[in-house]
């Protein structure tokens, strides 16, 4: 999959996705996955170096700590409720199929 259609399914709602340089390839952007999440694509073609070094800082990330709750798919209901609810303390709630 292409990195920007992968990180357009990334993002949260509304968040926005920063595309650095210029790819040989047109980027096969799902428009429909772009409006749900009403993101935003920021496109830029020059940087200051800065780059490398988020990469670098990347391996200190934790995916795991992204999740807030992790639920059945049989309480997607509860799931929607939580975000409502208590938006401040939920920032990603996972849904077990």
């Amino acid at each position: 999959m292409h990195p920007v259609r992968e990180c357009i399914q990334a993002i949260r709602g509304a968040g926005k996705i920063c595309v650095l340089g210029l790819a040989d390839e047109p980027a096969p952007l799902v428009m429909k996955e772009l409006i749900w999440k009403e993101g935003k694509i920021i496109a830029s073609r020059v940087t200051q170096g800065e780059f490398e070094l988020a990469i670098q800082k990347m391996q200190y990330l934790k995916p795991d700590a992204l999740i807030t709750s992790e639920l059945s798919m049989s309480k997607a209901q509860e799931a929607f409720e939580l975000l409502e609810k208590e938006p401040e303390n939920q920032l990603k709630i996972i849904l077990n199929v």
